[in-house]
């Protein structure tokens, strides 16, 4: 859906005890041990049923990490208050999106 990229440096993911921290996030591509400098690209994604998030990809086919041992995948699909303010404000400047709360949860809607 989005064209538009922009660099992520941490998300606020839930953990397994539903509690929401703050990860670091990262592109990794070939030491998956340690973080790099480089940040992971977020851009618009949307759902089947019409919901807008955010999906996480690494930087010239890299993988994604986030958190130490928490995740190392190619992408990731996160709801739109994982990213912090100035990412978000970036990928919705200019569209006609606008947040709501469902299942507690923050996510697009086109208007």
């Amino acid at each position: 859906m989005g064209e538009r990229a922009v660099d992520v440096r941490s998300l606020r993911l839930r953990d397994e005890l539903l509690v929401s921290r703050r990860y670091r996030t990262c592109t990794v591509s070939g030491n998956f041990g340690s973080f790099s400098s480089m940040p992971a690209l977020a851009r618009l994604f949307k759902s089947e049923n019409g919901y807008i998030g955010a999906i996480i990809t690494g930087r010239n086919e890299g993988y994604v990490k986030s958190g130490k041992n928490f995740i190392l995948q190619k992408s990731l699909v996160v709801a739109l208050d994982s990213l912090s303010k100035k990412p978000l404000a970036r990928l919705i400047r200019g569209t006609a999106i606008y947040l709501s709360e469902i299942d507690g949860m923050k996510v697009g809607l086109e208007k």
